[in-house]
């Protein structure tokens, strides 16, 4: 079963409570927060979503800043908007802070072992400790748990 917008938002929202909490968080890299939250919601739920990344302009054709976030499924779910002032998690359809901007790259996410180990990998070791255990195994696993866990009466 696949999840809901309000599952994806409350995942969403335990992983920027869990990057808040630690020193190492990549304020100001979005590219990297959109990473840890697709690899987060991958291991969640098993969905790939795709990467996406956009330009703002101040004025006209001024370039201000680029982001990046990621969408499943017509959901756009982002975690970093908050340096922008925006909502500091965003799961919305229609996202009127995203469609302020033009994107310029969107692509199936897909984990680079390599590069995730150097960029991302010591940020979302301190961070997966107050996710919760059922947000850090496969669907596989996570219904082999519910299998084993004793029936109550």
């Amino acid at each position: 079963m696949m999840p809901g917008d309000d599952q994806l938002e409350a995942e969403a929202k335990a992983l920027k409570t869990a990057l808040d909490a630690i020193d190492r968080y990549p304020r100001g890299a979005c590219g990297h927060c959109a990473e840890l939250l697709a690899y987060h919601l991958h291991r969640r739920f098993g969905i790939v979503p795709d990467y996406v990344s956009g330009i703002f302009f101040r004025g006209v054709a001024e370039k201000e800043t680029g982001h990046a976030w990621i969408e499943w499924n017509g959901l756009t779910i982002d975690i970093s908007g908050d340096q922008f002032g925006w909502p500091p998690v965003i799961a919305a359809r229609g996202s009127i802070y995203h469609a302020s901007g033009e994107i310029d790259l969107r692509y199936p996410w897909k984990l680079d072992a390599a590069w995730w180990e150097e960029q991302c990998g010591e940020i979302w070791k301190a961070a997966e400790p107050s996710l919760s255990p059922e947000a850090n195994t496969s669907p596989a696993r996570r219904l082999d748990l519910l299998q084993a866990r004793p029936q109550s009466l």
